[in-house]
């Protein structure tokens, strides 16, 4: 049981900034491959499957339909996996946490996993009815949301409930090229009942910002209550994407090292991010983007 302990505590170690950090869950585990790359600064970037984990209005952003996979092995400590598919403002995706073996001191099996599920949309301010009337923004604005379920079973307890993101983005275009701003609220929920008890979400709000230039250089940052995250990349080659990200929350430092290649309908991404104490972090994803 203290491996399991354990293990829930340094998964909420590498989740998001938490206003009352709760029990981790996949969402938490960085699935995002291509924002892992940038030390978790995303959310001002967000677009395709991964707006459902950063910022849900980034899938406005989506061109096309793209379905994405991911798997992470986040320190060694557990496996997660993740499936998505997204369209211009819609998307969906389901993951699943696995902590692998673990036994209680007499040798039987603890169980402990998670599955999750998120369903979102997106749209322009303008498109939205009545927004118009109590929201003016000095430049075009666009809104998400999604709605989470996540259903845990640990040990002999076993619980699940909802929680919802909100986000909005915005640009405007500059000499230098075009500036993002994001704002998601991320995990904003009731809790998850175990037993007697109930375990919050790990709620985040989270502001981004973000720079991305015509020669294919790019900058983003994420700031909330105890997270600071800053990324770069650099596309080239036609289809290559070098990035590279460090992220700060209490008080632990970590770097980030991604890689992103296009080719054709396909994109693969890798990240690798580093822990001052622990093991590091491996990321891989395939992504296939239809009618490009």
């Amino acid at each position: 049981m203290r491996k399991t302990i354990a293990i829930l505590c340094l998964s909420a170690l590498v989740g998001g900034t938490a206003l009352a950090q709760g029990l981790p869950n996949p969402f938490d585990a960085g699935l995002g491959v291509r924002a892992a790359g940038f030390g978790g600064a995303y959310t001002a970037l967000a677009g395709g499957p991964e707006a459902l984990l950063y910022n849900p209005a980034g899938l406005v952003m989506t061109p096309g339909l793209r379905a994405d996979s991911a798997y992470a092995s986040p320190m060694g400590l557990y496996s997660a996996t993740w499936i998505a598919g997204a369209m211009p403002g819609l998307g969906a995706g389901v993951a699943f946490l696995s902590a692998g073996r673990i036994t209680d001191p007499a040798g039987d099996p603890i169980p402990f996993s998670h599955f999750a599920a998120v369903i979102g949309v997106a749209a322009a301010g303008e498109d939205i009815p009545y927004l118009g009337r109590f929201l003016r923004l000095p430049w075009p604005t666009v809104f998400g949301l999604s709605l989470k379920y996540d259903r845990v079973e640990m040990a002999t307890e076993v619980g699940g409930n909802v929680a919802l993101d909100l986000g909005l983005l915005t640009s405007l275009d500059l000499a230098l090229g075009t500036v993002r701003l994001g704002i998601s609220l991320t995990d904003f929920g009731a809790g998850i009942g175990l037993g007697e008890r109930t375990e919050s979400w790990s709620t985040s709000l989270v502001l981004g910002a973000a720079l991305v230039t015509p020669v294919g250089f790019l900058a983003t940052v994420d700031l909330a209550m105890d997270r600071f995250a800053l990324g770069l990349g650099w596309t080239f080659g036609g289809g290559i994407e070098a990035r590279a990200g460090l992220s700060s929350q209490g008080g632990v430092v970590s770097f980030s090292l991604g890689l992103g290649v296009s080719w054709q309908a396909f994109v693969l991404d890798y990240a690798l991010s580093t822990h001052p104490v622990l093991g590091p972090s491996h990321r891989l994803s395939l992504g296939v983007v239809f009618g490009r």
